[in-house]
């Protein structure tokens, strides 16, 4: 029997349309737990006010709260959705080239398992299309900046799931932080974690740093934290020099680790 592509086709959008359900199911999840773990964490610091929200719902969560969760849910869904379309459109053209060379059923289904199973690279082309990407200049003002993308992006099909949820969860965390933060009062919040080598030097350049909730540049900031495998995060700042570590301490710290501004390349960088 021929290889009908359109039953085949139809099949495929079937499998992936499981294949996000079970993802979509496992981020919200993931993303609410790291909200709630979040906030947890954030408890522990000294409240100036009531940490109690004005208009809790029954899981103790404001509307406002609820509406982070789910923004943040709907941004990592609609990265996974392209890059499942991307997934399904190269799996889609390499069955035809298949079917054009004679390959018979046996042959397509093996190159299928190997796909969907996350050992087969899916690879996005988006060179020459622009890309926005946070920049802290010399001056540690941070930016948002226009970059032309030059190299392709490959992944498979559980790696890119692993590294978005990773991304996920870490940005949720984050938000469940700032989330209590607000609700104890605090206005202000500092950047703080590691100055090693695993670090880049423009989070390095970014420690010590005070940010105002609600500003650009706190938001810019936040996107920072937001960034693959960073290991920042955002410290309450009491504003009381008796609680606050003291800029001289964060400065060391950059300062050991070798940071410099490096003027050719108008960059932040490390030995």
């Amino acid at each position: 029997m021929p290889f009908n592509l359109t039953t085949f086709t139809k099949s495929l959008n079937t499998a992936f349309k499981q294949i996000e359900k079970t993802q979509s199911d496992a981020l919200s999840i993931e993303i609410a737990a790291n909200f709630t773990a979040g906030m947890t964490a954030a408890e522990k610091h000294t409240s100036i006010k009531s940490a109690e929200p004005e208009d809790p719902e029954e899981d103790g969560l404001t509307t406002e709260e609820k509406a982070v969760i789910a923004l943040l849910t709907a941004q990592y869904l609609g990265s996974l959705t392209k890059f499942n379309k991307a997934a399904k459109a190269q799996i889609l053209s390499k069955v035809k080239e298949l079917v054009q060379a004679g390959s018979d059923h046996d042959e397509i289904k093996k190159y299928v398992d190997v796909v969907l199973s996350g050992k087969d690279i899916i690879t996005i082309d988006n060179v020459g299309k622009i890309r926005k990407e946070i920049y802290v200049d010399k001056d540690l003002k941070i930016s948002e900046v226009e970059k032309v993308i030059t190299r392709k992006f490959g992944a498979s099909i559980d790696t890119y799931s692993e590294l978005l949820g990773e991304q996920a969860s870490h940005a949720s965390y984050e938000a469940g932080r700032k989330a209590q933060y607000q609700r104890q009062g605090f206005e202000n919040w500092v950047f703080v974690g590691p100055a090693d080598e695993k670090a880049r030097p423009a989070h390095v350049a970014l420690i010590g740093c005070v940010f105002e909730w609600g500003t650009d540049q706190s938001e810019y900031a936040e996107q920072v934290l937001k960034e693959p495998h960073c290991r920042h995060r955002a410290q309450v700042y009491y504003n009381d020099e008796t609680k606050d570590t003291k800029k001289e301490v964060w400065d060391k710290l950059k300062n050991d680790a070798g940071l410099y501004w490096d003027k050719s390349k108008n960059e932040w960088s490390l030995p």
